[in-house]
């Protein structure tokens, strides 16, 4: 076994395999904010960042284990405007 790693479809088009911990006992306990904080790393984005696996939204203090993320599974990442909201105007 080596190193897990997703695939990243980035805000911008971009596809970026991210490496994101060394083993499945790292990956037991990494959460969707660590998760985070490593694509931002790897894919240079800077502000508020959502990250989507199949169609559902993650949850920062969530495992990502509890989405039933794996190796090389597909995460998409949106990034969020400044402003705006989910309310209707």
């Amino acid at each position: 076994a080596g190193k897990i790693r997703l695939k990243v479809n980035g805000p911008r088009g971009e596809e970026k395999i991210v490496d994101i911990c060394d083993n499945m006992d790292q990956m037991k306990a990494l959460t969707v904010m660590e998760l985070k904080s490593k694509i931002a790393k790897a894919l240079v984005i800077i502000g508020e960042m959502r990250v989507v696996f199949r169609t559902k939204p993650l949850e920062d203090k969530a495992l990502l284990v509890s989405y039933g993320i794996k190796h090389m599974s597909v995460i998409h990442t949106l990034l969020m405007l400044p402003g705006g909201g989910d309310r209707p105007a």
